[in-house]
């Protein structure tokens, strides 16, 4: 299951040949070929597993699922003999990228889930094993220049690297904790509606993200505010209840026009209002700034947070 630095790979990266510009509307077939065997990786063939019932029923409950969601009867035109065939020649043939994340989605969440246990095919190190499916999914996604990567259970699209592993990643990470569970779903909903190009719906869920991560830390800091504060003002809280440090007043006063002239004025300019007699078009690069705008806001405070609680 480990991705194999090949001779071939290391001389692609030599001579330059490798991108580092991510693509999201294909996908290679060579990738298709290698998705369909770390899916049998993660939960097994069912031509080398007779004796486990376990991963037919996992195959069938994501054809079913597929198929319900889409409304089809099947989801290949030519008659499949069973559930694995289906699925695995969807994802060779099926065009629409989204679809097919839909799949790799549900057969990782399902992986994540079921074959955890070691009753599942019997395996003996059956943590291990989902866990190292799992990173080898992102490895081939980065390998092969697709801006996705599977974290938590959702497909999260990717624009920048460094700022995906240095601003998104942690800021999901600390909304992982508990209180933060109405932020974390706010914020990954973003993800999800930028994923499929809905951008003010994207820049909508990052403000509620953000204003959610705020109200938290003001309730567990015992301050009080307005049932229908705006970010601006829940900004204004923070600061005055000194959430948010202040080292000197240029500072304040710049991380305050940061946060309330960046992530809510986006908003209110790009989304959540009538769209007038032109039909506006919110440019995808202006909702990937609001959303790591967000995230860095997110990470700022919720780590401050986290300090003071140790």
């Amino acid at each position: 299951m480990a991705v194999i630095d090949l001779y071939s790979k290391r001389q692609r990266r030599l001579r330059g040949e490798v991108s580092d510009v991510y693509t999201y509307e294909s996908f290679p077939n060579a990738f298709r070929v290698q998705l369909s065997y770390m899916i049998q990786d993660i939960l097994g063939d069912v031509r080398a597993f007779h004796g486990h019932f376990q991963p037919k029923e996992a195959y069938t409950e994501i054809v079913r699922a597929l198929r319900k969601e889409y409304g089809q009867q099947t989801l290949c035109k030519i008659y499949q003999s069973d559930a694995f065939a289906e699925l695995h020649n969807f994802l060779f043939q099926e065009p629409d990228v989204e679809r097919c994340l839909d799949a790799i989605e549900l057969c990782y969440v399902l992986g994540d889930d079921m074959a955890r246990s070691r009753n599942y095919v019997g395996r003996t190190n059956a943590d291990a094993h989902v866990d190292e499916c799992l990173t080898e999914l992102n490895e081939r996604f980065k390998e092969a220049g697709l801006g996705y990567e599977l974290i938590d259970g959702r497909i999260v699209r990717i624009d920048s690297q460094l700022l995906h592993s240095e601003i998104v990643k942690p800021a999901i990470g600390f909304l992982n904790a508990d209180e933060f569970e109405g932020a974390r779903d706010e914020f990954l909903g973003a993800y999800e509606h930028y994923r499929h190009g809905n951008h003010e719906e994207a820049l909508v869920d990052a403000l509620k993200s953000f204003e959610s991560t705020m109200k938290v830390i003001l309730t567990a800091n015992g301050k009080t505010y307005g049932s229908g504060d705006t970010a601006s003002k829940l900004i204004l809280a923070c600061t005055g209840a000194g959430l948010v440090p202040s080292y000197n007043e240029s500072h304040l006063t710049s991380l305050v026009n940061v946060l309330t002239s960046g992530i809510p004025t986006l908003r209110n300019k790009n989304g959540g209002h009538g769209q007038g007699e032109a039909i506006r078009t919110v440019e995808p690069e202006i909702v990937a700034y609001g959303l790591h705008l967000t995230a860095s806001a997110i990470v700022m405070l919720a780590g401050l947070e986290s300090k003071r609680n140790r």
